[in-house]
């Protein structure tokens, strides 16, 4: 298995929604419905099992709230140049110096992205994670080599 040289210019599209915060939404709705049914096995009063729901479904609308808002955007493209820097590519905007955060972690064959983009006007932090089921598996390991080289970047 060999990997891209870190000085080739690559890209990575960032995905609006990714399979985590899909499988974050799965998480909150089974865990609240555990609860809830362990709430009623043991007996607990109705309005503690009520109110175990209705923090699930608090937290579920949250959830949705920030999907929709991601969904919102514009699509994304972070591209690495040969030099080490990283640009965010937005569709209708200029491109963006990004530098890598402190939270940016290669998790196995996935990588979780912690980005500062100092886009005129309006700095962002974004964070995303990315797994292989956002994007191919070649890509990934690609950006395992330029990422490291664009900044501090911890593996785990």
């Amino acid at each position: 298995m060999r990997s891209s040289p870190a000085s080739a210019v690559s890209s990575l599209e960032l995905p609006a929604v990714s399979a985590a915060d899909v499988a974050e939404s799965v998480l909150v709705a089974g865990a609240t419905a555990f609860l809830a049914w362990t709430g009623v096995r043991a007996g607990l009063h109705d309005g503690v099992v009520a109110g175990l729901i209705l923090v699930g479904v608090i937290l579920l609308a949250l959830q949705w709230r920030v999907c929709q808002r991601h969904r919102s955007q514009p699509a994304r493209c972070l591209r690495a140049a040969a030099d080490g820097s990283l640009w965010l590519h937005t569709v209708g905007q200029p491109a963006c110096r990004a530098t890598v955060g402190r939270g940016t972690r290669l998790l196995g064959p996935s990588v979780f992205l912690d980005l500062h983009v100092a886009c005129p006007g309006s700095p962002q932090r974004i964070q995303r994670w990315i797994s292989p089921f956002d994007a191919p598996e070649h890509v990934l390991r690609q950006w395992c080599v330029v990422l490291p080289r664009s900044g501090r970047v911890a593996c785990t």
